[in-house]
C-alpha cells in the first residue's frame, strides 16, 4: 500500500474551496483525509440544504458529481504540492461505468476513494467508491476526466 503523503486531513472548508475549481453551492467534497501519488479519501457530508438534494435524499447526480469532485480534490492537492498556486480546471470526459447501489439521505457523512488507473498527457482514468460512515458501499464508478489550463 502506498503512504499517505498528507501529513494530517484537510477539513476547513476554506482550505478545500482552494484546492478545487468548483464553488458553492455546486460543492459536494469538504474534506481530504488521504492522499498518496495514485490514491486519495475524501469526505462529505451531505446538508439538508444541498442542490442536489431532493424530498431529504441525495440524488445520482449528486453522488456522480461528489465522485467526480474528489477526483478534482486529489487533483488540487497534487497541484498544490507541486507548486501550483491556483486549482487546474476539469470535467468529466467520458463515464466508462456508474453503479449506484443506494442512494443516501441527507446529513450522512460519505467517503470516498479515489484509485488513478491511467494518465496519459490532460486525461486520467480514475476508478471511485463511495461508502457512508459504516463502511457500505453506495456508489462505484470508473471515469476519465479531463484537465484543461
Amino acid at each position: 500500500m502506498a503512504e499517505n503523503l498528507l501529513k494530517e486531513p484537510i477539513l476547513e472548508l476554506d482550505r478545500i474551496l482552494r484546492l478545487i475549481p468548483q464553488k458553492p453551492p455546486f460543492v459536494m467534497v469538504d474534506s481530504l483525509l488521504e492522499y498518496t501519488n495514485l490514491t486519495g479519501k475524501t469526505g462529505f457530508k451531505i446538508t439538508s440544504d444541498n442542490i442536489l438534494v431532493e424530498n431529504s435524499i441525495f440524488s445520482e447526480p449528486g453522488l456522480i458529481e461528489h465522485m467526480a469532485q474528489s477526483m478534482s480534490l486529489w487533483r488540487g492537492y497534487q497541484g498544490f504540492t507541486s507548486g501550483l498556486d491556483k486549482p487546474q480546471t476539469g470535467f468529466i470526459g467520458a463515464i466508462k461505468s456508474v453503479e449506484i447501489l443506494s442512494l443516501p439521505k441527507a446529513e450522512t457523512q460519505l467517503y470516498t476513494y479515489v484509485e488513478i488507473l491511467h494518465e496519459i498527457m490532460n486525461v486520467t482514468s480514475v476508478a471511485a467508491r463511495t461508502e457512508d460512515k459504516n463502511g457500505n458501499v453506495l456508489a462505484t464508478s470508473e471515469m476519465k476526466t479531463v484537465t484543461v489550463d
